[in-house]
Formats: C-alpha cells, sequence, structure tokens
C-alpha cells in the first residue's frame, strides 16, 4: 500500500517499499485546477499508485503525466495513466520527445523547451533541460516556483525504506548509495553546471524520486552534494 503525504500546498508524495527493493519509489501529485503526476512509478506499482491518487483526486481529471528520463521506475505506468486519464498530456523534455518516446505511449508526447512555464492555475511549473542530471540525455527536472519546490529525480537517492519528510542530512546517505553503485550518477564537466544552476534556484523543498521530502537549506545541500561528487575521494 502507498504512503500518501503533502509536502507543500497541493503537492503530494506517493511513495511505496518494497522489502526486496534497494529504495523506494515516489511519485508527486500536484492537486490544482489542471493536475500533473510527475513520475508515474514502473507498471508493477500502477495500481498502488492509482490508489493513491484516488485519495486525492479523480485520476480521470489528470491534465498533465511527466517525467524525467526514459526509465521504467520513472514513466513505465504512463500509459495506464493514460487510460484513465482521457485529457491528460504527455510531457518530457525536448531530446526525449526527440529521440525515441513516440516508440514507448499511446498519446503524442509534447517536448517541453528549457525554462518553459506550464500554467497549472495556483501552480507554475518550469521545466529545466539537465541532460545527464541525475542520467540519461533526456533528463529534465521540475520546479514549482509557486511553493519553490524542485522536483529532482533520482538526484539525492537513499537506499532503504524511507521518513516522507526530513530537515536533516540528505547528502550523506545519498552518498552511500554513490559509493555502492558508484556509476549510479555520471560525473563528468556538466555536472558542476548543472548542480550550480539548481543551487541558484534557492529552493524551499526537495522533492526527490528515492529519498526523503527535504524541507531547509536545499541551496547548501546542492552545494555539500556538488562538492562530494567532485571530490577526487569520491
Amino acid at each position: 500500500m502507498a504512503e500518501v503525504h503533502e509536502i507543500a500546498d497541493g503537492i503530494y508524495r506517493i511513495a511505496s517499499f518494497n522489502p526486496q527493493s534497494p529504495v523506494t519509489y515516489i511519485q508527486f501529485l500536484i492537486k490544482d485546477e489542471r493536475p500533473l503526476l510527475f513520475e508515474t512509478g514502473p507498471r508493477a506499482l500502477f495500481s498502488d499508485t492509482l490508489e493513491a491518487v484516488k485519495k486525492i483526486l479523480d485520476p480521470s481529471t489528470l491534465r498533465y503525466v511527466s517525467w524525467s528520463h526514459l526509465e521504467s521506475d520513472e514513466c513505465g505506468a504512463a500509459n495506464d495513466f493514460l487510460k484513465v486519464a482521457p485529457q491528460a498530456e504527455p510531457l518530457c523534455g525536448e531530446v526525449g520527445a526527440f529521440l525515441s518516446v513516440g516508440d514507448f505511449f499511446s498519446r503524442t508526447v509534447r517536448g517541453m523547451k528549457d525554462s518553459e512555464l506550464l500554467d497549472l492555475g495556483r501552480h507554475r511549473i518550469r521545466f529545466l533541460t539537465t541532460p545527464h542530471v541525475p542520467h540519461s540525455w533526456d533528463a529534465i527536472l521540475l520546479y514549482d516556483e509557486t511553493t519553490r519546490t524542485l522536483f529532482a529525480s533520482d538526484l539525492f537517492a537513499h537506499l532503504g525504506k524511507l521518513l516522507p519528510i526530513t530537515e536533516g542530512d540528505i547528502v550523506g546517505p545519498a552518498m552511500e548509495l554513490y559509493r555502492f553503485r558508484p556509476d549510479y550518477l555520471p560525473v563528468g564537466s556538466h555536472t558542476e553546471q548543472v548542480l550550480r544552476r539548481l543551487e541558484a534556484l534557492a529552493p524551499e523543498v526537495l522533492a526527490a524520486h528515492h529519498a526523503p521530502a527535504f524541507h531547509g537549506d536545499v541551496a547548501q545541500a546542492f552545494r555539500d552534494l556538488r562538492q562530494a561528487l567532485l571530490s577526487p575521494a569520491r
């Protein structure tokens, strides 16, 4: 059974944990005039995620379904949600739309430009092109300018079952996973540039796909993550 927590005004964290999996899978639902589901989880979790969405709103009223990059836990259940939401438009980054998503989804996917804004009603969502951060060329992240919430996908990922919200250290546990899977996040010349851009947003809430929602100094967390990732001793 998926757990549901409101982590910012109108933003809900839907989390599922299987003891046989090393990580918790988390989806985010923005309740608004035009609701948006960011990250669908894999198809195996669709029923649980759908039931969680029903606790918040009628799934058929979803207007947008989006994800960071083409990966099963990011968008594996996208077609299932499109079936129950006849008006929903799938959204990804321009690179993803150009590369391959047309072969995978049952509805035409709209490619969002870097810094393009999407008006949901109360919430204004900015799409950020972040190639290879967390991973994959097509990666994007979302930033809600209304609540200053950054949807960080696989950045800051933790192992195991998680608290829904934390104000504690999120960089240390993230580095534990990166040491466990050193190829999880491709670190190169692009990494520092992207992380500095995210830091400059000065978000107030960090909503990550495999981590607790973080309330605190998100900019400092990005500085600490950047320094840890780029350290020669990593």
